[in-house]
């Protein structure tokens, strides 16, 4: 059973038992049996604190069932009541002094969360969010010590414990002390939580007007003076579509041009990857109109999206639209594009998929700039350098309708998988599915699940239940995990609060690195891998594989940079010529059908290079695609922006307003 397989089925089993105990608390309520109660109680207290440890997905199912945290806290209170009621009297002293603290309790709880709101709406008015610029005049007082924001409504609930133990010692004694020291306790300790969170609470609400934040804000970008924007928003929030922005930051960061990052949703501030480039995050429209960038001429843009056009009506920047990647999805070469002013592509693949589109650009608005993000590539030597043969299957995602499903997860993930293990040859295997993988269709999900679990069950039949070759790499690992997270946090909750943007991101890539590194010496080489979190990253992927194996996306058009074999799925079982006719990223390619006939010629040319037929349209897939090698991709993204720019000054020159009159 595999680690994340054993982790589900650990959050099942803890839910059932707390499901159990509050099923025995009501037994013992209606068989007045205090010890079945005390004990329940105790169990259900032990469930809770296990299962929001363990992160389990059955919380959710909980949450959804009307069976969340705070039902399950007064369903135990309530409870405690008929217990009370029932063994002593309703009207009883402990009865009494158990409803008066949870009354006082719940009242104490409902400010705590109450002022915590207020605080949290009232950060959120303010009119932009930034990153690596120098706001301390505007005199914003941090956040509250997460110790007292961060799951502040479980820690709350808690403090009942004292009051219910003390309830039960007084039923079981018959001592008024137990319930009255008990209530004493819990509502003081809520109390003293209330006052230890006002002072920090009244010195975060100390925020600027919204004209003395913008004001501030353009003094701080008349000094930066931005020169380039790259531009994103996007109406579902999600670290999964972040990747959109974090793989062209570093060429952002590589350009003559100073460029500057604008988000338009608060949470997308928190998912961006680590960079040096400063970046503003403005909400509402009004105030990004409000926003001054004298110098900006250039706005690059990775998606398609409505609120786009908040930055396409200013007149004087020329508006790119630059993707997240090209492939021959429809998306890559979508309509709404003509409104832009250029269209940047790899190569002369995305050229042609946009002309092909009649009336929607022009021949002159498309750039070729190649792809900067593949330089760390390494490049094919003609054989399978790993010391197993090494298939990386990274199937796409279900698109958002059933008319844009590419993956091949769905029809033929669980036969390709299987038929790589029961290979006469060991061939290991890295699975990187696309991050949305599953998010649309439960069947996915599911057949994505299945995949994963054939992987894991044969590396435990081959290496045990503990796959990880070197205990001390993996505690290494741990700890550059850790050391990660930190240095992504900012603010009250960052260990290195004093960082600049410049250390910090050279710090959290120098331990991505490492991380990296780590990742694959603390694995057997034969062992298989699933990939779904950050490290390895993809091309790192690519570096460890020998083939791939995809779908019609625009990771399939980024291996082809490594010159390396691979196929793609013919899922609707067109003729292959015709495939390869309307998939260009197709023409080099072994294909496949649905039950993986033809994946014996695709291992057959990662294992013997005088059977690799399709080496020499490789090469010329690869300039198609992605351009010629020279000048490198770094350098034509650099130059385009740079023409780009000098062509929007020569339109608009640049002007600045004149400075405001002494007063007399």
């Amino acid at each position: 059973m595999g680690p994340k397989r054993l982790h589900a089925v650990t959050g099942v089993l803890i839910s059932a038992g707390l499901i159990l105990s509050f099923l025995g608390m009501m037994a013992a309520v209606a068989t007045v049996s205090l010890p079945m109660f005390a004990y329940c109680a105790a169990l259900s207290y032990a469930a809770d604190l296990m299962l929001h440890s363990t992160e389990s997905t059955t919380l959710e199912r909980l949450r959804d069932s009307r069976f969340g945290l705070t039902m399950r806290f007064l369903i135990r209170q309530f409870l405690l009541l008929g217990l009370c009621g029932a063994i002593a009297d309703i009207e009883s002293f402990v009865a009494q002094m158990t409803t008066i603290g949870l009354l006082l309790l719940f009242i104490l709880q409902l400010a705590y969360g109450a002022l915590l709101k207020h605080v949290r709406k009232q950060r959120n008015e303010l009119p932009f969010t930034t990153r690596g610029l120098d706001l301390d005049a505007l005199g914003i007082r941090r956040m509250p010590h997460p110790f007292l924001v961060d799951k502040h409504v479980r820690k709350t609930l808690h403090l009942d414990i004292p009051l219910v133990a003390g309830a039960l010692a007084t039923i079981a004694t018959d001592n008024w002390r137990w319930v009255t020291y008990g209530m004493i306790i819990t509502v003081f300790l809520a109390y003293l939580s209330l006052l230890v969170l006002l002072p920090d609470a009244r010195n975060a609400l100390k925020l600027p007007t919204t004209d003395e934040a913008i004001d501030e804000l353009n003094h701080q970008l008349a000094e930066y003076r931005p020169q380039v924007a790259l531009y994103f928003t996007f109406a579902a929030i999600s670290k999964d579509f972040m990747y959109q922005v974090n793989m062209w930051l570093e060429a952002l960061e590589a350009l003559d041009l100073r460029p500057l990052i604008v988000l338009r949703e608060r949470a997308t501030l928190r998912y961006l990857d680590a960079t040096s480039v400063p970046v503003i995050c403005v909400p509402k429209a009004d105030n990004l109109a409000r926003i001054e960038m004298h110098e900006l001429r250039v706005a690059l843009y990775p998606g398609n999206a409505g609120k786009n056009v908040h930055m396409l009506q200013r007149a004087e920047v020329k508006h790119v639209f630059i993707g997240h990647g090209d492939s021959d999805k429809l998306a890559s070469s979508n309509r709404v594009s003509k409104v832009f002013d250029e269209i940047w592509v790899a190569g002369r693949a995305g050229r042609d998929r946009y002309e092909r589109i009649k009336h929607a650009v022009t021949h002159n608005q498309i750039v070729e700039v190649g792809r900067p993000q593949l330089m760390p590539l390494h490049r094919w030597t003609g054989r399978a350098v790993n010391p197993v043969p090494t298939v990386i299957y990274a199937p796409t995602w279900e698109g958002w309708t059933d008319d844009a499903c590419y993956t091949s997860v769905l029809p033929a993930g669980e036969k390709l998988i299987q038929a790589l293990l029961d290979h006469e040859l060991d061939i290991r295997v890295i699975y990187k599915p696309h991050p949305l993988t599953g998010s649309r269709s439960p069947q996915a999900a599911a057949a994505h699940r299945r995949v994963i679990a054939l992987l894991e069950e044969d590396n435990a039949r081959r290496f045990g239940r503990n796959v990880s070759d070197s205990k001390a790499a993996s505690r290494k690992l741990a700890r550059l995990d850790q050391r990660i997270a930190d240095l992504s946090e900012r603010g009250v909750r960052s260990p290195y609060p004093d960082l600049s943007e410049e250390e910090r991101t050279a710090r959290i890539r120098r331990s991505r690195n490492q991380a990296g590194t780590l990742y694959w010496s603390a694995m057997p080489d034969a062992a298989h891998h699933v990939v779904t979190n950050r490290i390895p990253a993809l091309y790192d992927c690519f570096n460890h594989s020998d083939l791939l194996i995809g779908d019609m996306s625009s990771v399939v058009s980024d291996f082809v940079a490594t010159l390396k074999p691979y196929a793609i799925f013919n899922l609707d079982g067109l003729p292959d010529q015709e495939f390869r006719n309307e998939q260009r990223t197709a023409y080099a390619s072994y294909l496949l059908d649905a039950d993986c006939n033809g994946l014996s010629e695709a291992i057959e040319a990662m294992l013997n290079p005088t059977e690799d037929h399709m080496a020499p349209y490789r090469e010329q897939l690869k300039e198609y695609l992605l351009g010629a090698e020279y000048p490198p991709s770094a350098v034509r993204f650099n130059d385009a922006a740079n023409d780009l720019y000098r062509r929007g000054v020569a339109d608009f020159p640049i002007e600045y307003p004149e400075p405001a009159p002494f007063p007399a």
